[in-house]
């Protein structure tokens, strides 16, 4: 018996197949996810058709290979979002969490995020499903067939199980904004406050829920959230660990297994009355990348020739260095944080001593480090337990050992590290398996994941 998986990025679609029983993974497929067309100079759109065909390939593709799929989980980009019509068909682009309009300017100079926040009383950010839909209403630009509105991932769930109206699990419903996150519901009557009908949110369940069958009969899980799959896909523990993720951008995630208030991090639904504390940097891998970038640009300066990538070249420099601790205090906020998008980085204690290529390439790791240990320290503070284990993920976790001893070193504990590198899609393949019954628990399907 297998499971599938599918996670729809901005850039990618990956999809998996999984041993259902003993979670190795079968198979596994990427497509470009070439859908992106220009718009307006604040949109960020992508064509939802175009994405529906590129999953029916990799279905398709995956039936042909293996008759026995139990099971087809759902996750991808968050926030944005696609209008659906009474048929449940699209009816517009899929305008995706990148999408710039909610910072536009207002008729009275003000950005439209701003207005609908204070209307609200929720924090709101640009790309969000509510604040696109807010800026739609109010410049009348929403199709005239619009019913609905949901995430790709929630759409694609429709097309394959044919269900016209969309159902959206908590993890999704929160990234739209004005959710209630004790209640795990849409905040209706915040919503209205807006103008807006409450009638186009999608219906909300909290826990692990089919949405159908596809007309081969196989079972489709809800969709959830990119974010919370990768928890689910990393970890077998998640009230008792502490979960590193570091691509682009970084996060660092515990669980909790009631609702918080949180501050200075984000409390983030998971699956039935489960939550994740999760803190996220606008840089971690990003920083990496511009000190390489840096590095390759003087070799540039000084020879005039083009070295190349350099990641080798800096890893070789590290090992000479060794493990010692680092000098150099590096502060990687370069594009901000999230409640202070004007902040900036810096470096501190910079002596001659120390004013060296190698000093500067283990700082950038250590910052990238101290900015996650911070938001771990406010996670502890909102009730997360001392973690019992550390896990790692993404692909500067996986790729970089030496950030790898910076956080054994700061938790004092070997990090895991899951075999599987679709993370995502993993965690959509098992929420679906519960989902579908072939699982009783979440917690038991999780049972499947091994480490390195």
């Amino acid at each position: 018996m297998k499971a599938m998986g599918i996670d729809i990025g901005t850039t990618t679609i990956c999809g998996i197949v999984i041993d259902a029983e003993n979670g190795s993974v079968l198979s596994v497929q990427t497509l470009t996810n070439d859908s992106a067309f220009s718009g307006a100079d604040y949109e960020w759109l992508q064509d939802p058709e175009r994405i529906w065909e590129l999953v029916q390939k990799m279905y398709r593709e995956f039936l042909e290979q293996y008759s026995d799929i139990c099971s087809i989980g759902l996750t991808g980009q968050m926030h944005g979002i696609v209008y659906t019509d009474a048929e449940g068909k699209s009816v517009s682009p899929l305008y995706t969490w990148q999408d710039e309009r909610g910072n536009e300017a207002a008729a009275d100079g003000r950005k439209y995020v701003e207005h609908l926040a204070e209307e609200t009383g929720y924090p709101m950010a640009t790309g969000f499903g509510v604040t696109t839909h807010y800026y739609q209403m109010k410049n009348h630009q929403v199709p005239e067939e619009a019913v609905h509105f949901c995430t790709i991932h929630d759409y694609i769930g429709m097309r394959l199980t044919g269900r016209r109206e969309p159902l959206v699990t908590a993890s999704d419903g929160a990234s739209f904004g004005c959710f209630d996150l004790e209640k795990l519901q849409f905040d209706a009557e915040a919503i209205a406050k807006a103008g807006i009908d409450p009638a186009v949110l999608p219906q909300c369940e909290r826990g692990c829920v089919l949405l159908g069958k596809t007309p081969e009969g196989i079972p489709v899980g809800a969709g959830i959230g990119d974010n919370q799959a990768s928890v689910i896909g990393s970890v077998k523990d998640i009230t008792n660990s502490v979960l590193i993720n570091v691509g682009t951008g970084s996060q660092v995630s515990a669980g909790v297994d009631h609702y918080v208030k949180a501050e200075h991090v984000e409390l983030r639904p998971l699956a039935g009355d489960s939550y994740i504390l999760a803190g996220s940097s606008l840089c971690g891998g990003r920083a990496y990348a511009a000190m390489e970038k840096f590095l390759r640009q003087t070799v540039i300066a000084m020879t005039g020739e083009d070295p190349g990538s350099l990641y080798g070249k800096m890893g070789e420099v590290l090992e000479k260095r060794g493990v010692k601790p680092g000098t150099l205090e590096f502060n990687t906020r370069f594009r901000g944080t999230r409640e202070n998008p004007e902040r900036t980085g810096g470096i501190s204690n910079l002596v001659l001593e120390n004013f060296t290529p190698e000093e500067f390439i283990y700082g950038v790791l250590g910052g990238i480090a101290e900015e996650l240990v911070t938001f771990h320290k406010a996670i502890r503070q909102q009730g997360a337990s001392d973690p019992k284990y550390l896990i790692g993920s993404g692909n500067g976790i996986r790729l970089n050992a030496y950030l790898r001893r910076i956080f054994e070193d700061i938790f004092g504990m070997k990090m895991q590290i899951p075999v599987h590198k679709e993370e995502a899609a993993y965690g959509a393949a098992l929420y679906a398996m519960t989902a579908a019954g072939v699982y009783p628990t979440l917690e038991k399907a999780q049972e499947l994941i091994a480490y390195l």
